[in-house]
């Protein structure tokens, strides 16, 4: 055991990990450095990894296309945001949010697996989980006793989730934490028949798989992590609307893994980094020159480039150099 985690240790993507880590955690310290906007951007950035990891895992390692993903999120911020504007902001009443994002993700996910279980194809429940999603922002949006409808939900919260440097440190533990499970479950026996299914389902049902309790539990576990990513974004940006609930979301959740790297789980950190940076680099110009209202033709240009040049992600490409750089390497010393 001691020997592997040394081994694992001297992997130098490990190491340039742990310096990332080092670099977040010292980042806001010195006084001056960060200022409030930029901990909440890149605290955002670290709740939306976890997002966009909880989708890797469907679409990554399942090969399950989630067209409605958004729900997951956005119920979760719409728990946190509803309780404290009707109810009271306390932090029991934050755990009564945590509780019921569970159970409303578990249910959504096996709902869903009931669906892709019964038979249609794959572009089929790819449809169905989008009305899905459609379905519960209609709800939000037209609930307007309880949701204020699309202006949606201004609340405070209650403290230390009041302080922006310990929100910071909060998105920070929380991605990192999601990290190690997620990754945990990945090299599981679980996570390798999930893999299975991605690859092919047929031969993991012929050696006697089932791989609908297998989609189940990804959903499960895909949905749970994006809910909870929602109470965090709720905590974080102290309102909610219905554009968490969009179909924009998802895709959001899908460019960040495409960008970062499909089925590397770290993929989608460094691809919600990339995109949320970039965007906001775009919107800061528009001050500087009327092209940068139309920021969305420069945003897919880099979505383009990096497709042509880099069709495994960014953190796929650098995998691939460094699988070459170690052969060469192997064949210099034979």
């Amino acid at each position: 055991m001691m020997a592997s985690t040394v081994k694992m240790m001297a992997k130098p993507r490990t190491w340039f990990f742990l310096l990332g880590v080092a670099v977040l955690i010292v980042l806001p310290l010195p006084d001056g450095w960060m200022n409030n906007m930029q901990k909440t951007m890149v605290s955002r950035i670290m709740v939306f990894a976890v997002y966009a990891m909880a989708y890797d895992i469907l679409r990554g390692y399942t090969g399950f296309i989630h067209l409605g993903f958004a729900l997951f999120i956005g119920g979760g911020a719409y728990f946190t945001g509803i309780l404290f504007v009707h109810i009271a902001k306390s932090i029991p009443l934050l755990l009564v949010a945590v509780a019921g994002t569970m159970v409303y993700s578990v249910l959504w996910a096996l709902l869903v697996g009931r669906v892709a279980a019964s038979g249609g194809s794959l572009l089929a429940t790819a449809m169905i989980t989008m009305a899905f999603g459609e379905i519960m922002r209609n709800v939000m949006e037209r609930w307007r006793a309880v949701t204020n409808g699309a202006d949606g939900l201004n609340y405070k919260v209650p403290a230390p989730f009041d302080d922006r440097m310990f929100m910071y440190y909060l998105c920070l533990g929380f991605m990192l934490v999601m990290l190690f499970v997620l990754l945990r479950l990945i090299h599981s026996p679980t996570g390798r028949v999930l893999q299975g299914i991605r690859e092919n389902e047929q031969r993991a049902i012929f050696l006697g798989y089932n791989t609908n309790r297998g989609r189940s539990i990804a959903l499960i576990i895909a949905g749970m992590s994006a809910g909870l990513a929602g109470v965090v974004y709720g905590l974080l940006n102290r309102f909610v609307n219905t554009d968490l609930l969009n179909m924009q979301m998802t895709y959001n959740a899908m460019l960040y893994s495409l960008i970062g790297g499909t089925g590397t789980l770290v993929g989608a950190i460094v691809g919600s980094a990339v995109v949320i940076y970039f965007q906001n680099i775009l919107l800061n110009l528009r001050a500087v020159h009327p092209i940068f209202e139309r920021w969305l033709l420069f945003f897919g240009a880099l979505y383009i480039v990096v497709i042509m040049f880099m069709p495994e992600g960014i953190v796929g490409y650098v995998n691939r150099l460094m699988a070459k750089r170690k052969q060469s390497g192997a064949r210099r010393k034979a």
